[in-house]
């Protein structure tokens, strides 16, 4: 470990299997599994679980999987499930244009998600942890992945024998807001400044630190939740005021024991607040972003710096169906809210650079590839450091999306899309720009005036990333059309716009067919799926429309495969239809496939459903299929008058519809097998569903 130095004398330390030695003033270390142990305090813990439980955890581990361990010692749901398994704990990473020779710093690191997850960016990382039940899982975590790109250090994060200029990037997730606790021999404020010098020293001159921290303002303190001090609302109060409810509460800390002075010192600062403090510690730049859900889970990275943006995702987050109720007073408030919504967002990523100007080949890359792009647009940007950057991935996924724009105005200017994985699963990946390319020469040999698919600007590889640049759709994209409350009141509209976005998909079905050299689903997607009762899977044979074998009556099309209103845009005053994410573009799908699947995705309910709050998110969607499909509610009605419109355009059978229902629910069931089980479950209930109501389903589309 060339960047290890002594603590006392800041000399370089030789560091041996037993022990790391000081030969300028003869300081020793142990060195205990291979790991450098700094911090010796027998006493000390500090974590999420007490200390038996994280010692079980380990020897859990040691006994067999690591992540099994996980999986057996919390639920399904649990945050510590998702912090320890998650490699997208580090969303973040593959924008930050590490270099493939880069050396990272991961201060804090806990039970190593972070660090684990780093290590596919960076040459080096060096995990710091003071624990030695979370060092010693991170130890057993990386030698079960052979990952040999790490250097594990047991030391206190505000003791740390590195030495200075030797990192690319730090990353502080989680820790800032505790130095206050560790330190007390200044203020919180200062000990925090303090943390940070250190930190900026370590850093090489175009080097970063990131951090990860919750806003003091956040819309859940003052819903209540705990601050740092074990209680609520002591972040939103003066910090004499928060001192003085820690000294009058008597009840134990949930993580950890707190000073004997008892003041309160887990500081935590707005926005702007932040930007000071790093200004103090001498950072010369910093960019912010929300981090929804939070920035241990950063699944969504938002820019401040763009308000129009922050507003937009806080209408997506209410839009977006789910359990509660459309029309609430909780709702309500929201909406009045939103204008405020940048002040109170929960959590923070923060980015500070060390010098002026960082730049990075990735951040070159981008800006000559939507420079170029700019140049056949008429709102082109003027300057290439105006272009900002927003994140979306989910869960446990290889893949995130990155919106470009403009930072001044806040207009789209191109997508990204990321892979970070094995090699042998950028599959999909792959798949998607190759079926767009495709698609986009078919419609170029086409007279289809009206359709558009992205154009590409350009692929990056860094490392063991993959970087897809493609334009900016133009138009509006339907999700927000169609999830805007009370959208689906005005009835003229909602017929003007959906009769021409179904236009738009008869043309796209037609041209598809057109389309050479599309792979063909797996045989298995047609099965009905072994799960589901005997009794109904002897009625959905019956009624399906492919039968025991695929008879030469049943055709079979080209199709999107996910043709969905999050997927799709359209110009309603040119018409435009504009289509992306063609990784699950297929051959060998029933006809009308991507209709019912475009009308469920709508999210609809009956106004009288709006006000109800589901039980889960399956009944919620549950409710839309019903009022799509089996209902006679106003958007229902011309749901079933646009498909048998769409029927007679593409020459299918009205009375194949049913079928063709049971038929797409079976195959979407199948192709959630492996990839939700959410979606699997609700795509095998509907199933149920329609046999159940198959009669009334008949009757519904005679």
């Amino acid at each position: 470990m060339p960047v290890l130095q002594c603590l006392k004398c800041r000399e370089k330390l030789d560091c041996g299997p037993e022990r790391c030695v000081c030969h300028g003033c003869g300081a020793t270390w142990p060195v205990r599994d291979g790991i450098p142990r700094f911090f010796q305090v027998p006493d000390h813990y500090w974590g999420e679980v007490g200390r038996k439980e994280a010692l079980a955890l380990l020897e859990s581990a040691r006994r067999g999987s690591w992540a099994d361990a996980v999986r057996t010692h919390f639920p399904e749901n649990d945050n510590m499930r998702l912090g320890l398994l998650d490699l997208q704990r580090a969303s973040w990473a593959p924008m930050l244009g590490l270099g493939e020779q880069a050396t990272v710093l991961d201060i804090g690191s806990g039970y190593g998600a972070i660090t684990h997850s780093l290590s596919r960016f960076a040459a080096e990382v060096y995990s710091v942890e003071a624990i030695p039940e979370r060092i010693d899982f991170t130890r057993e975590r990386l030698r079960q992945e052979r990952i040999l790109n790490v250097h594990l250090v047991q030391a206190s994060a505000t003791a740390l024998p590195l030495a200075d200029d030797s990192f690319d990037l730090v990353v502080v997730n989680g820790v800032l807001e505790w130095v206050g606790e560790w330190d007390l021999a200044v203020d919180p404020r200062t000990a925090q400044i303090n943390f940070l010098k250190k930190i900026r020293r370590l850093l090489k001159n175009d080097g970063a630190l990131l951090i990860g921290i919750e806003n003091r303002f956040g819309l859940d303190f003052f819903l209540g939740n705990r601050d740092h001090s074990g209680l609520p609302y002591t972040s939103l109060v003066p910090r004499a005021v928060a001192t003085f409810m820690i000294r009058h509460n008597s009840q134990p800390h949930y993580r950890t024991q707190l000073s004997s002075q008892k003041q309160y010192r887990t500081y935590t600062y707005s926005e702007g607040g932040y930007r000071r403090l790093l200004s103090d510690a001498g950072f010369a730049e910093l960019s912010s972003y929300w981090a929804d859900p939070g920035y241990n889970q950063p699944y969504h990275l938002i820019p401040l710096a763009i308000p129009a943006w922050v507003q937009r995702h806080s209408a997506e987050l209410l839009r977006h169906p789910g359990p509660a109720p459309r029309r609430s007073w909780k709702r309500t408030a929201k909406r009045i809210a939103m204008p405020f919504s940048q002040r109170f967002v929960s959590d923070f990523v923060l980015l500070a650079a060390k010098q002026l100007g960082r730049n990075s080949k990735l951040q070159r890359w981008i800006e000559e590839c939507v420079l170029e792009s700019d140049k056949t647009r008429a709102d082109r940007v003027t300057s290439p450091r105006s272009i900002a950057w927003a994140l979306h991935t989910r869960p446990f996924e290889e893949s995130s999306i990155v919106r470009l724009g403009d930072a001044r105005t806040g207009a789209d200017r191109a997508y990204l899309k990321i892979f970070t994985g094995a090699q042998e699963r950028e599959i999909p990946f792959d798949a998607e720009v190759t079926n767009r390319g495709k698609v986009q020469e078919s419609l170029n040999a086409s007279a289809a005036a009206f359709l558009r698919v992205p154009r590409s600007c350009g692929t990056l590889r860094i490392g063991a990333t993959n970087y897809h640049l493609e334009q900016a759709s133009r138009g509006t994209q339907i999700s927000t059309m169609v999830r805007e409350l009370g959208y689906f009141d005005n009835s003229k509209r909602v017929e003007r716009d959906f009769s021409q976005i179904c236009d738009r998909i008869v043309e796209l079905t037609t041209e598809l067919q057109n389309v050479s050299g599309v792979r063909t689903i797996p045989p298995a997607w047609r099965e009905i799926p072994e799960i589901l009762s005997p009794d109904l899977t002897r009625a959905l044979a019956e009624r399906r429309y492919f039968q025991q074998t695929l008879p030469e009556s049943s055709s079979t099309w080209i199709q999107h495969g996910d043709l969905s209103v999050e997927n799709a845009h359209i110009d309603q005053k040119t018409g435009e239809f504009e289509v992306f994410d063609w990784c699950d573009l297929a051959n060998g799908l029933p006809p009308l496939y991507d209709f019912f699947q475009f009308f469920h995705s709508t999210g609809y309910l009956a106004r009288a459903d709006e006000t109800v709050r589901f039980a889960s998110e399956e009944d919620r969607w549950i409710a839309t299929f019903k009022a799509l499909f089996l209902s006679d509610s106003a958007f229902g009605r011309l749901t079933r008058r646009l498909i048998l419109h769409a029927c007679e355009r593409l020459h299918v059978s009205p009375q194949h519809v049913p079928s063709l229902l049971i038929e797409f629910l079976i195959i979407r069931s199948n192709y959630y097998q492996l990839r939700s089980a959410l979606q699997r479950g609700l795509h095998l209930r509907l199933l149920d569903l329609c046999i159940t109501d198959f009669e009334r389903l008949q009757l519904a589309w005679e």
